[in-house]
């Protein structure tokens, strides 16, 4: 009962929001400042400070386009921070929609001015522009650019390639010839084939040094295209109109080939795949690509190449890196994606004593992504808190091969033989595009009592942890004395005063007992007279959960003799109703010991339910029962 009590006001202090609602803004971005005609461009219009009722927006535009809708989101968050062993959670409202956008004239396009009806409330943006260029319209040569995936998540790998088609040769030589001459290369122009040294740190791309330098033509007279600016100062072959063998020349490169069929005319398909990784939420654009250059479009009578110069575009594409979807998120959710993951948990000991730091080692491991994977708080999962006390903030975090490791300190807060629960891990699963959680192996554990001494006059509940020790054995000496005779009896003296002295001896260690059984049991009568007053008079003075909780807890210690410290909910609950106390009355002094344990302990407490006037009513009506159920407590020994 009182874990699910615990559970469901755990949770609803998650819910509450502890930052006001922000103001409504609108803001509208483009990926591209200019594109060419017949290129799309993505509009993201980001909504802040809600994430419901929102009206499509309402698009006022100078020239004709064809608008698609292509993701709508929420950009809610949520953000823990654990200060100081104070936990604090904020959270933002927002939502990003994201609209392709295809003009379908040249010149410059203007969104105009976009309107939104947000929770009854009209929001205007004046708009943004792109400049949208005119290319030449023809069919001789096609250069696109094939994305597999126009939406990834981070750190899944996508390819991009780059296809040129060119029309084939007329018959019969299309089969055995290229549409390129091998002296006359057409030029590509590309920013994502150019290396550079300052790669985006979000976009992991692939060893493009390595790629471009296996397509190199090595024998210099196969048919070829020039990619950016790439070329040789190596030493050439001079001929009768080149003299200059160190004359820097462009680089050859020989992309892969294969006939295809466009429209019903036949085409030779050069192309090149390039393989991408995203580290981080973002959008990517690639291209445009740039082709100029001669082909080969016709052979004459006399076998002659007949030779046209062709300037074309290939469209950019954008791959947008978003986040796993909002339906279905389990709130043990690290933020990683990927698959086959596999979870373990150990404690340092299976044996404690209560109380005692231990070291929780949790290891993740997998085909999962690394860099956006997030620090479990354990102290989220209810259950994992019933026995134990997790120290979330501060958690040491490791990198493995194909994972992380995280080490926690946790605490046993009940004894017994326990068990550590199961740790759920949440992910999203790409290979079937679902989340997934997994579980580690619960962990047993034998929690002992710590021994302990009661002192009766220490301020701090008179208890104090001591050690045992066994005394060693003395050696033994032998002395040469032992073999002379001696009478064994004592003097007649020593016996007369013996004699007399006996029977009052063993009257006085009769006695004594008694006697210090008396005092003993005054000495407790005192204290359990004097622990309601002592109580009272200290929650009047309490300003914190702490010291109203020494203040209780001391009072169990001086009113029913007991380590009143490290009482629980339910033992109390057990330990009153031992005394024929009302069983109301006990969970009302149990859920004492309940609120301040929660004020301590758990973070997002705020302290707004403790009262001292409360506390002292219900300390003195569980005295009153007490005296009214029994008399005073009796010595234990």
């Amino acid at each position: 009962m009182y874990s699910q009590l615990k559970r469901f006001f755990f949770i609803l202090l998650l819910l509450t929001p502890m930052v006001a609602t922000a103001e409504v803004t609108v803001a509208l971005s483009a990926n591209r400042e200019s594109i060419f005609l017949g290129e799309s461009f993505n509009l993201t219009v980001a909504v802040n400070g809600a994430d419901e009722n929102i009206a499509p927006p309402d698009f006022r535009m100078s020239s004709p386009a064809a608008i698609r809708l292509i993701d709508s989101r929420s950009n809610s968050r949520s953000s823990i921070q654990i200060i100081n062993g104070q936990m604090r959670r904020e959270r933002f409202q927002g939502r990003v929609l994201t609209y392709a956008i295809k003009p379908e004239k040249a010149g410059t396009y203007n969104t105009g001015a976009v309107t939104l009806r947000i929770n009854g409330k009209v929001h205007r943006h004046n708009g943004i522009s792109v400049t949208v260029k005119a290319i030449e319209q023809q069919d001789t040569v096609i250069v696109s650019l094939k994305p597999s995936s126009t939406s990834v998540l981070v750190e899944e790998p996508f390819d991009i390639t780059l296809e040129i088609a060119i029309k084939e040769l007329p018959e019969p030589y299309w089969q055995q010839n290229e549409p390129i001459h091998p002296e006359h290369l057409p030029h590509i122009q590309a920013d994502f084939l150019a290396i550079a040294d300052d790669e985006k740190d979000t976009l992991v791309p692939p060893d493009l040094n390595a790629v471009l330098s296996a397509l190199i033509d090595q024998s210099g007279r196969k048919p070829a295209f020039r990619i950016n600016n790439y070329a040789s100062r190596s030493m050439g072959f001079p001929s009768l109109f080149d003299n200059d063998p160190f004359r820097e020349r462009p680089l050859r490169f020989r992309f892969n080939q294969e006939h295809t069929e466009i429209n019903g005319h036949r085409y030779r398909k050069y192309s090149l795949k390039l393989g991408y990784t995203a580290t981080a939420e973002d959008e990517h654009t690639f291209g445009p690509v740039t082709f100029k250059g001669t082909v080969i479009t016709d052979v004459t009578k006399d076998r002659q190449a007949r030779m046209t110069e062709i300037y074309t575009i290939g469209a950019a594409v954008t791959v947008r890196v978003t986040p796993p979807p909002d339906a279905g998120r389990p709130e043990e959710f690290i933020g990683s994606v990927g698959h086959d993951i596999k979870v373990s948990a150990q404690l340092d000991t299976n044996v404690c004593k209560i109380g005692d730091p231990l070291t929780l080692t949790l290891d993740i491991t997998g085909d999962i992504s690394i860099s956006n994977m997030r620090t479990p708080v354990l102290s989220l999962q209810p259950a994992l808190t019933d026995n134990f006390r997790i120290y979330d903030e501060n958690v040491k975090v490791a990198t493995l091969d194909n994972g992380k490791r995280f080490k926690y300190r946790v605490r046993p807060t009940t004894t017994g033989t326990l068990e550590f629960p199961p740790i759920k891990i949440a992910y999203y699963d790409t290979t079937e595009r679902a989340y997934k959680t997994v579980l580690t192996d619960p962990l047993p554990l034998q929690s002992e009592y710590t021994a302990q001494v009661s002192t009766g006059g220490a301020e701090n509940g008179g208890v104090v942890k001591v050690k045992l020790a066994l005394p060693h054995p003395c050696g033994i000496t032998l002395s040469a004395t032992g073999l002379n005779r001696d009478n064994l009896l004592p003097p007649a003296g020593i016996i007369a005063l013996l004699t007399f002295t006996a029977p009052v001896l063993a009257l006085l260690a009769y006695l004594l007992p008694l006697l210090l059984k008396l005092k003993r049991r005054a000495h407790l009568r005192r204290r359990q007279a004097g622990a309601t007053p002592r109580c009272i008079r200290q929650l009047k003075t309490a300003s914190t959960a702490v010291d109203m909780s020494h203040a209780i807890r001391e009072w169990f210690t001086r009113k029913l003799g007991v380590a009143g410290h490290s009482l629980t909910q339910h033992e109390i609950i057990t330990l009153l109703e031992n005394k024929n106390i009302p069983r109301e009355l006990c969970h009302d002094t149990a859920n004492v010991i309940g609120e301040l344990d929660r004020a301590m302990y758990e973070p997002d407490a705020d302290g707004s339910g403790l009262s001292a006037e409360r506390y002292i009513e219900i300390i003195k009506r569980a005295d009153s029962a007490l005296k009214r159920a029994a008399p005073a407590v009796e010595e234990e020994l």
